[in-house]
């Protein structure tokens, strides 16, 4: 199973984005004997940047049941397609559902917590860490 989103040109898509979705839908169900088990068509939105010298497009998005050998030849139709401005594939694993990455990772402490807690409450003088650091460096 394959996600597939493909984003149409605003040309087209004032003439009709369902024109292009069924003609991409009825690609993949007769030249490539696959199915399409959802579809979503979002609405017209501005990109972030211009593709193919054009500012907005027609999201798609749709959930498509087809064989791996024949991933070369959907993607060849949806390059080749001038109503589709971008196109991306994602392999789905069926039952998997995919993890959040952690917001962060929490980070070890060189010092123990018995000594932090010490240090917090003693002052060390300039001396002293003159000579530590010298100790160090030797």
């Amino acid at each position: 199973m394959y996600e597939l989103t493909y984003i149409i040109s605003p040309v087209a898509g004032e003439i009709d984005s369902n024109a292009v979705t069924a003609k991409v839908r009825s690609f993949i169900a007769e030249q490539l004997t696959g199915q399409v088990t959802k579809e979503y068509i979002g609405e017209k939105k501005r990109l972030s940047y211009p593709i193919k010298k054009q500012n907005s497009g027609i999201y798609v998005a749709a959930e498509v049941i087809i064989e791996p050998e024949k991933m070369d030849a959907l993607t060849k139709f949806l390059k080749l397609n001038n109503d589709i401005l971008r196109h991306l594939i994602i392999n789905i694993k069926e039952g998997v559902k995919a993890k959040r990455p952690a917001r962060f990772k929490p980070t070890a402490t060189a010092i123990p917590a018995d000594e932090i807690s010490t240090a917090k409450t003693e002052k060390v003088g300039i001396e002293e860490l003159d000579r530590k650091l010298e100790e160090l460096l030797k």
